[in-house]
């Protein structure tokens, strides 16, 4: 479980992330044998001398490499990427009680994966018109997928247990025992008010639903057409209007936020809803 300070909703510390890189601990780790095979000979001095002089260098590098702009930029990917990650664990095990493990939308999800590490290893290697903030956001697009199936899959679970057309039933029931005067009027406009916002909500539900079910559809499709366009686009020629054009539709999360923000918050932990809400900022 994550102290205050860890949790992955909160900013990296980048004095932190330098004197834990695995470069200081090996440097720290070499002082330390260093002094050891000086106290050989030396004594006491032979082992304070290297620590001083480590200890001073670090001291200077606490001034610099923290604030340096490359070391940021790659500090804040590794932990967007653990953030992005351990959100993606709650999804795919919420989901995975829900659905077989030959479902055809898990091959999309891994094809959709393999997309984006093709994308992320090409853009390491080889020219390419996707700047570092397009490649985030189609790595964003499998943490997407899964948000979007898994509120996909409680929109359905939550309009399969109310019937609508005995909803419906209740309500014009409870109408005509207001109209005829019945003595509990009162309570009876209560429970007609409060019958009448469930089916609306399952209404509203249903239409959701739609949009969901399309996205669920065209995101796949759309980092299909960002890879293929990649590929067969040199650095800047014709075809940088259409993959800009299939970047931009990347931005489901933030058109569907209302569809499934609140699907997914009511079914993992808070954590994960505070990594996707991180996420989508």
């Amino acid at each position: 479980m994550n102290t205050p300070a860890e949790r992955d909703d909160d900013p990296p510390s980048y004095l932190r992330a330098m004197l834990t890189s695995p470069l200081n601990i090996n440097l720290g780790l070499g002082t330390v044998a260093l002094g050891t095979l000086l106290a050989i000979p030396f004594g006491l001095p032979g082992i304070a001398l290297p620590l001083l002089a480590f200890g001073a260098g670090e001291a200077i590098a606490s001034m610099f490499v923290p604030s340096s702009a490359t070391f940021r930029n790659r500090v804040d990917r590794a932990h967007r990427k653990k953030r992005n990650d351990r959100a993606a664990a709650h999804l795919f095990g919420e989901i995975e009680r829900r659905v077989v493990a030959d479902h055809p939308r898990w091959r999309t999800w891994k094809r959709m994966r393999a997309r984006v590490d093709s994308l992320r290893e090409m853009g390491r290697h080889t020219r390419n018109s996707l700047t570092e903030r397009d490649i985030e956001r189609v790595e964003d697009s499998g943490l997407d997928f899964l948000g979007l199936w898994l509120a996909e899959l409680s929109m359905v679970e939550r309009l399969k247990a109310v019937d609508e057309k005995s909803l419906e039933k209740r309500i014009a029931e409870l109408g005509a025992r207001i109209d005829a005067g019945a003595p509990e009027a009162r309570s009876l406009r209560k429970a007609r008010a409060d019958l009448e916002e469930l089916l609306l909500r399952q209404r509203r539900t249903a239409s959701r639903l739609v949009a969901v079910e399309a996205a669920l559809l065209s995101l796949p499709d759309t980092v299909e057409e960002i890879y293929q366009a990649v590929v067969s686009t040199p650095a800047s020629g014709s075809g940088g209007t259409r993959l800009q054009e299939a970047i931009d539709r990347l931005r489901l999360e933030e058109e569907l936020e209302s569809s499934y923000g609140s699907e997914v918050s009511e079914l993992v932990p808070k954590s994960a809803s505070r990594m996707l809400a991180a996420n989508r900022h």
